[in-house]
């Protein structure tokens, strides 16, 4: 699976999984932001660049090709590569912030939901009433 098809998993899966819409728009922003870091990845390891003649860094040649051809000017120096990796390091502690907000968002639900085999056999449902259901099913 490529990088913009794991891009899109993870929105689908966080608007399925995250019902705070708040942070589901968070999250999926974060997304965005993540796949233009994965199109600045291709460019930087992928693109011809040389020493800069105007900074401290590298000038790149990048090519777009989408509806018409475009040489983009891309010169960067340290101080940009350093504000990259450090926009890249927080998008990622950012992201992996999601897991824990899905696993939590699934214990909730598992916890509302009813058991399908139970109905409404309790008020509660869910794993709330997994103890209730084990007692009716050791009566006779």
């Amino acid at each position: 699976m490529g990088f913009d098809d794991k891009i899109k998993t993870l929105r689908t899966l966080v608007d399925l999984f995250v019902t705070d819409k708040k942070d589901a728009k968070r999250f999926d922003d974060l997304t965005k932001r993540a796949r233009k870091c994965g199109e600045l990845r291709n460019i930087v390891a992928h693109t011809p660049f040389r020493q800069s003649a105007t900074s401290d860094g590298v000038e790149f040649f990048p090519i777009s090709a989408s509806s018409k051809l475009e040489f983009i000017d891309m010169d960067w120096s340290i101080d940009d590569f350093l504000r990259e990796i450090k926009i890249i390091n927080q998008i990622d502690n950012d992201l992996r912030s999601i897991e824990k907000r899905m696993s939590i968002q699934r214990m909730a639900q598992a916890l509302m939901d009813v058991p399908e085999n139970k109905g409404t056999a309790t008020p509660l449902g869910g794993l709330f009433g997994l103890g209730a259901a084990a007692m009716d099913e050791q009566t006779p």
